[in-house]
């Protein structure tokens, strides 16, 4: 029988530069943005894993409630910017990264599962103004950014939570 507890792993990142537009926390103002970023960056010189959507989350929100987002895309490099586009560069850094592949109740459980293993463990999260953690959303086999907020039922994306140095 297949557990239904993610594993959790730490990784290094490198420093990310994205192109990104600020959004309300919910899952149809991120569709929105997705919508606008995905013109905007169709095609774009500087976008880099044209099969990756992100969103980040600021982590020192999560002490009273995460109200912003930030949906985006890698860039190689910030010298083109759309319009009415923010930037957002983040340093090198370790990450508690696990997988969400499932349906909601899925989703829940993992980022349950890793409040627990912060917690529980050895590493602290970094909530530190300015810290961010991100999703990288998978854009094939389906778009899930294409698909209404009060209809998708799979999910399918990695989870980067910055851990504190």
């Amino acid at each position: 029988m297949k557990s239904n507890i993610p594993e959790i792993v730490v990784v290094e990142r490198p420093e990310m530069k994205a192109i990104v537009l600020r959004t309300i926390a919910n899952q149809r103002d991120v569709r929105q943005a997705w919508k606008a970023v995905e013109a905007a960056m169709k095609g774009h010189a500087d976008r880099l894993h044209t099969d990756e959507g992100l969103v980040f989350i600021p982590e020192w929100q999560w002490a009273t409630k995460v109200e912003t987002l930030w949906v985006g895309v890698e860039a190689g490099s910030l010298d083109r910017i759309p319009e009415g586009f923010e930037t957002i560069t983040i340093p090198a850094k370790p990450y508690a990264k696990t997988t969400v592949r499932g349906d909601r109740s899925q989703m829940d459980q993992t980022y349950d599962s890793l409040w627990k293993w912060f917690k529980n463990g050895d590493f602290e999260r970094d909530m530190t103004e300015g810290s961010y953690g991100y999703e990288m959303n998978r854009l094939t086999p389906v778009n899930p950014f294409h698909i209404p907020a009060d209809v998708i039922d799979y999910f399918d994306f990695d989870i980067y939570a910055p851990i504190k140095s």
